[in-house]
């Protein structure tokens, strides 16, 4: 049975029937630096071998393990830019296998032609480390392998890290650039508690519970809001966090979507973030807040 789960842009198949030129890494959020490596694929059918875990996560040196994308979102991302996609559960056997013995797995498996290792790529067990006998496994097996070149943005490479230090700053417009594309975060409209009513501003609430991405830093946003169906489409305000002035501390994401009108409930939507527009913080009563909500529109009306 074979290690990896196989995709093409017509769905799961059983195997590959053809040479590939591949190149491996977990790919979180397939930024702009994933997809300019993407392109230099050449070789053979492009491949792209990604990974369920984060290595770091697996092996105890990160707490969590937030993501830049969903599961399915993250497949369909790297499809934009390969023929295949091969998805290798990261388990502790695998995390044990040396970059050699991956090499060759691929090889057989996968029909790998031509390896692509990123600028600074490496991978196998660090323990067991034979990560510099690939030229001289790619000459045994006949595989071509190749190097690829550094994207960068302002100087610095673009990387999964910049951008969760931007989303960690609130700084959604640099995040959308490194990715290029809004970042999003995608849940079920659910039932709220019913204050932005009150207040002249409903809100849909975004159950968040089941995303495993990365949150931007609270605060008060630009956000556009749409269905996977691509039927809505909408500029809205959202507050992303807890609400001190009427006593809720767990994070909420609560979206005023601009004149509209409509039943969201039991819905999945996405809501990508715009643009940061202030702090969460609490006010005096609720009749500071409405005033500042009034602001906030008059903002965010600018983005529609």
């Amino acid at each position: 049975m074979s290690l990896f789960s196989l995709y093409t842009h017509q769905g799961p198949v059983r195997n590959i029937k053809e040479d590939t030129a591949i190149t491996l890494g977990v790919f979180d959020g397939v930024h702009r630096g994933h997809r300019a490596l993407l392109r230099q694929l050449e070789g053979g059918a492009p491949t792209a071998v990604t990974l369920t875990s984060h290595p770091s996560f697996v092996l105890g040196r990160r707490g969590s393990e937030d993501w830049l994308d969903e599961e399915q979102e993250h497949i369909r991302l790297l499809l934009s830019g390969v023929k295949y996609v091969a998805v290798m559960p990261f388990t502790a056997e695998v995390a044990r296998m040396t970059a050699c013995q991956l090499a060759r797995l691929m090889h057989s498996e996968l029909r790998m032609r031509t390896l692509l290792l990123g600028y600074d790529g490496r991978f196998g067990s660090k323990q067991d480390d034979d990560f510099d006998r690939l030229p001289q496994l790619a000459e045994e097996l006949g595989i071509m392998l190749k190097h690829g070149q550094p994207y960068l943005l302002e100087g610095e490479p673009v990387s999964s890290s910049r951008i969760r230090r931007a989303l960690g700053e609130g700084n959604v417009e640099e995040a959308a650039t490194l990715l290029g594309r809004a970042y999003g975060v995608g849940g079920t409209v659910a039932h709220g508690r019913g204050i932005g009513h009150t207040l002249g501003f409903p809100t849909a609430n975004i159950d968040l519970s089941l995303t495993r991405k990365t949150l931007p830093k609270e605060g008060v946003y630009v956000v556009r809001i749409g269905t996977p169906s691509a039927h809505l489409r909408h500029t809205g305000m959202a507050n992303l966090g807890a609400a001190p002035t009427f006593g809720v501390e767990r994070p909420l994401l609560e979206v005023h979507l601009l004149d509209f009108s409509g039943d969201l409930y039991g819905k999945e939507v996405t809501v990508e973030f715009l643009h940061r527009l202030r702090d969460t913080r609490q006010f005096e009563n609720p009749e500071a807040l409405q005033a500042q909500l009034a602001n906030d529109l008059e903002q965010t009306r600018q983005w529609s």
